[in-house]
């Protein structure tokens, strides 16, 4: 039996999440699902927004950023992934004075997998699943922020269970009147227990970026609207031997640097683009935000380089306080 479940894993991670050998991030294959941006905002700009407040979403990305959020918010997101993999988010923060804290849910899963004791009928149907519990803090002092997020992580496939917990540490800074920020971050510092025989890898990586206001002004015509463009970079860099994300073998520790811009119009729309050089199936994204205060709606579509599909995000934020 115990080789029969290794069978039908190793068949499941090749044929469903890996889709060509070594590729499972951009299909949210095992726990890899946590380098997926869980809001739309944050897969609309290429998940380069390590020094750039997501809302109650940057507890997945840069913990510290939720000390420049200038309100507490709720935040809910659905993605409609590719390989009939759907991800599920939904979270708050709170502030109060210096301090800011929040806690978050965040889930993937593929149903309707057939299950076989031996060649034939099959025997039924099963699901995969991978879930995240998190809770998160930040404290900001002047300019600067620091942030931690702990996580419950677990993992179904089949009838295998594993628990397990991770980390992730940031920080974040506004400079020359808020004009540049910057941030630093390691994520997805912990341990799974077994799930059979092996434990799951997590995807630990470090993250460096830079986001810049270059330049605000008003459109022409009867109704000036003022037009404010930023642009934005991150360089990450996976943890030598411990990542599984959607890179081949020989290029399972390179770094990869995403870039991209940001225009915020009249403080309603906000339209992104995003693009990422190195070793990846989805390279570029682009999105938008609507905001009427106090909500605000997200919106992301990622195409698939490999013509796999096109996975759209969807999200709502509401504002308090």
């Amino acid at each position: 039996m115990k080789k029969f479940l290794k069978q039908i894993i190793a068949i499941l991670f090749l044929s469903i999440f890996a889709l060509r050998p070594g590729m499972s991030q951009d299909t949210a294959g095992g726990l890899d699902f946590l380098n997926i941006g869980p809001s739309a905002q944050i897969l609309a700009m290429g998940e380069g927004t390590v020094a750039i407040p997501t809302g109650s979403s940057s507890m997945y990305t840069n913990p510290s950023l939720l000390s420049f959020e200038n309100r507490s918010g709720l935040q809910v997101n659905y993605s409609l992934w590719i390989a009939n993999v759907n991800n599920q988010f939904a979270a708050f923060h709170v502030k109060r004075d210096g301090l800011t804290y929040g806690f978050g849910v965040y889930s993937t899963q593929a149903d309707d997998f057939e299950a076989r004791n031996q060649p034939g009928l099959s025997t039924g149907t099963f699901s995969i699943s991978y879930f995240s519990l998190s809770g998160a803090a930040a404290y900001r002092i002047g300019s600067f922020s620091v942030g931690i997020t702990g996580q419950y992580l677990r993992e179904e496939i089949f009838q295998l269970r594993a628990n397990g917990y991770s980390f992730n540490f940031g920080t974040s800074a506004r400079l020359f009147d808020d004009r540049i920020a910057a941030g630093f971050s390691v994520n997805n510092i912990g341990k799974m227990e077994n799930l059979n025989e092996t434990a799951s890898t997590l995807p630990s990586l470090f993250k460096a970026g830079v986001a810049i206001q270059l330049i605000e002004f008003s459109t022409p015509g009867q109704n000036d609207l003022p037009v404010l463009l930023s642009t934005f970079s991150e360089w990450a860099r996976p943890f030598e031997n411990n990542y599984t994300g959607d890179f081949t073998a020989e290029d399972a520790d390179d770094d990869y640097l995403t870039v991209g811009v940001d225009a915020e119009i009249a403080d309603l729309f906000q339209l992104y683009s995003a693009y990422r050089f190195g070793p990846t199936e989805r390279p570029y994204s682009i999105g938008m935000g609507f905001l009427i205060d106090p909500i605000r709606v997200n919106y992301a579509f990622i195409p698939f380089s490999t013509g796999y599909g096109t996975a759209h995000s969807f999200g709502l934020e509401y504002y308090f306080n």
